[in-house]
């Protein structure tokens, strides 16, 4: 076969299947966006249409109860007269008035006379095919039951209003809480043979059966009871469009296949003439030097010399791709071991706090349990970090989020893990740190626990016997100092102690301990400086500005003695904590949930009592969250939301929305309930 010839059918085949599958795939994806939308249309018309037929029976209801209590008024007076009753039924704007006894209202057993003063039935047909509903009400004397009926004759004008409107609707139907027909408007000459038992299995919507469209609507009435709506739809308008759609698509790939088999035929002249075509590929190499490149050639012996240099040139390529190959993943390797030595620098610490914080689980003490906790989640952040930067294609890895938090507990819990990890020989002393936490900052939270970690590992690892934390704050800045005693730092390395993968001194250093500390301080508009005297110690002082306490944060939550106080957590330990707060103070109308369950069922959200406060947790165990809780609520400043997430921005700002307040869950065993005195 020419060498032309495989090009033209090359093209040719490409081009035709290209333009048939294009159309076959148009064909199926309009054909089902037209579906879905005749769909559409029509449950958004009969949920219209629902949406009406509630409006006219909560109307029509309303009117019948008002003629009931109308009635009721003029039996009481003496004034109502069985010869009077059409008359006022006429009056009243309703259709029929009966008096009954007692015994005489079997068909309803649903009233009690003795519990309820007023009861409506749902839609019910009557023995002419009028579709009605019937109120009854007690007598003042409670020894008669009044009667009203109410025909809907709007609801019948406007279903078939419906089917007049629309060459497509074949029928509306409306069935009853007994799954009974109440009524059926059809178009003239249409029957139906479907079961509408059958048909009221279907769940709310549109559905295509027997060659025609279901559509299903729940409507709910006065009476709150349920009724659906059954719409039987013709499809014939549908089934036409979608013809004329295939015989449109059918029409542009005829029309694509001949502009394909001439401009086979030209590009085919044009290559065998332009023998420049293996240069330009060429040169697109040497632009996006891909060597995944290849010139088109044929596999069988052929005298075509473009055939044999394009062969003797993909193999050149082949070769250079493999080489590619090679360096690419050189690079790789050399990314990989730098992530790894990051993450093994990083995770050291938090991990061996774990270690030990779990051989002393078995004691019963709860502060080995918290170190853990803590420990964890610096894993856990430090993992995230991780994820992010293996996954970002770019060269810059993503960053943490700052966070406006508490600084106290961050400087706390990385002093408890290396409380319980360091040697007996080993000193470690905090300073400066308040009974309640008051220091608010803006901090990339695992970032600034693992640079604080860091320095501390630091210190011990150069063979300080003692460290000593002291934390300090002014209303603009707080200061965060960590001395040692150790050998110092030599003057002739002091200027590359903060150079990435530069180490002294240890044998398992990676050189990024103190380079990261500095950046995540920095890039949060902190400084990091350091003073070191040979044989005496180090000093690293570490400033960040101080923000504002928020307006959400509370001091302590104040009350009468007598006001309702009430605590939600699914945490026992908190709930504990809570319960010997308020009982050290006297505090008796307090109550304790750990379920949302529980809590609503004592305490139902539409009747909340209008002085109670309310401390809830976020992260409840069941599907509810504190946040939702307290939105339905709308208590304001009676509202506390208490969470261990109280640095999450989105938190904090539902909690502004709601004027409410939020309590960090690490702050409890501080937090002061008080009692106000007169």
């Amino acid at each position: 076969m020419k060498f032309s010839h495989k090009i033209f059918l090359s093209i040719f085949g490409t081009a035709t299947a290209s333009a048939v599958i294009t159309c076959l795939i148009l064909s199926g994806i309009l054909s089902k966006t037209r579906s879905e939308d005749f769909k559409e249309s029509y449950v958004d018309h009969m949920n219209l249409l629902a949406q009406t037929l509630e409006n006219i029976e909560d109307s029509e209801s309303q009117i019948a109860l008002n003629a009931a209590e109308v009635l009721k008024l003029q039996d009481q007076r003496g004034e109502l007269k069985n010869k009077d009753l059409d008359e006022l039924a006429v009056s009243l704007g309703i259709n029929d008035i009966n008096i009954y006894n007692q015994k005489s209202i079997e068909a309803f057993p649903d009233f009690d006379i003795s519990k309820s003063s007023s009861y409506q039935s749902s839609l019910v047909k009557d023995a002419n095919s009028n579709v009605g509903q019937h109120t009854l009400l007690a007598s003042a004397d409670g020894k008669r039951i009044i009667e009203t009926i109410i025909y809907f004759d709007d609801a019948t004008r406007l279903l078939r209003e419906m089917i007049q409107h629309d060459a497509d609707n074949l029928s509306v139907e409306l069935v009853g809480t007994n799954d009974e027909s109440l009524g059926r408007i059809h178009r003239e000459g249409y029957n139906d043979t479907l079961d509408l038992q059958q048909v009221l299995k279907m769940s709310d919507g549109a559905h295509i059966e027997q060659g025609r469209m279901l559509v299903l609507t729940s409507l709910k009435g006065h009476s709150k009871k349920n009724y659906r709506l059954v719409a039987t739809i013709s499809t014939k308008t549908l089934d036409t469009e979608l013809k004329k759609i295939r015989a449109i698509l059918f029409g542009v790939a005829t029309i694509l296949i001949l502009l394909s088999l001439w401009l086979s035929r030209v590009l085919t002249k044009t290559l065998l003439r332009k023998i420049d075509a293996i240069f330009k590929t060429l040169q697109k190499i040497t632009k996006t030097q891909d060597y995944s490149q290849r010139v088109p050639s044929s596999e069988e012996e052929s005298r075509d010399e473009l055939n044999e240099l394009g062969k003797n040139l993909n193999q050149m390529l082949s070769t250079l791709q493999s080489h590619q190959t090679q360096l690419i993943e050189a690079e790789r390797d050399k990314a990989r071991s730098q992530i790894a030595a990051q993450v093994a620098h990083d995770i050291r610490s938090p991990l061996m706090s774990m270690n030990m914080a779990l051989s002393q689980i078995e004691t019963a003490q709860l502060e080995p349990l918290a170190i853990l906790k803590s420990a964890v989640a610096r894993v856990a952040g430090i993992v995230q970090k991780l994820s992010a930067s293996i996954s970002k294609q770019e060269d810059v890895s993503e960053v943490e989020a700052p966070k406006l938090t508490l600084v106290e507990p961050l400087i706390t819990s990385v002093f408890n893990e290396h409380s319980v990890r360091k040697q007996a020989h080993q000193s470690l002393l905090l300073q400066g740190l308040s009974s309640v936490p008051q220091i608010w900052s803006v901090v990339q939270v695992n970032e600034l626990q693992s640079a604080v970690s860091n320095l501390i590992n630091n210190a011990f690892e150069a063979g300080a016997s003692e460290v000593i934390l002291s934390l300090s704050s002014n209303p603009k800045e707080w200061t965060f100092e960590i001395k040692d005693n150790g050998k110092g730092i030599p003057a002739d390395i002091l200027g590359k102690i903060f150079e990435r993968s530069f180490t002294h001194g240890k044998k398992t250093g990676s050189g990024l301990g103190l380079f990261q500390a500095k950046a995540a301080i920095e890039w949060s508009g902190g400084t990091l400086d350091v003073s070191t005297v040979e044989g005496s110690g180090t000093t690293f002082t570490l400033r960040m500005p101080r923000e504002k306490k928020p307006a959400w944060a509370p001091a302590s939550i104040e009350l009468e003695m007598d006001q309702p106080l009430v605590f939600v957590d699914d945490d026992k330990n908190v709930l504990n904590a809570w319960r010997e707060k308020a009982l050290s103070i006297g505090l008796k109308n307090t109550s304790f949930f750990s379920t949302t369950t529980e809590f609503q069922n004592a305490f139902p959200l539409k009747s909340w009592p209008e002085k109670a406060l309310l401390v809830i947790d976020q992260n409840l165990s069941e599907n509810k969250k504190g946040l939702e809780i307290l939105g339905e609520l709308g208590i304001g400043k009676r509202a506390y939301l208490c969470t261990s997430d109280f640095d999450e921005k989105w938190i904090q700002d539902q909690i502004k929305k709601l004027n409410g307040h939020l309590i960090p869950k690490p702050w409890i065993t501080q937090f002061e309930i008080k009692v106000r005195t007169n």
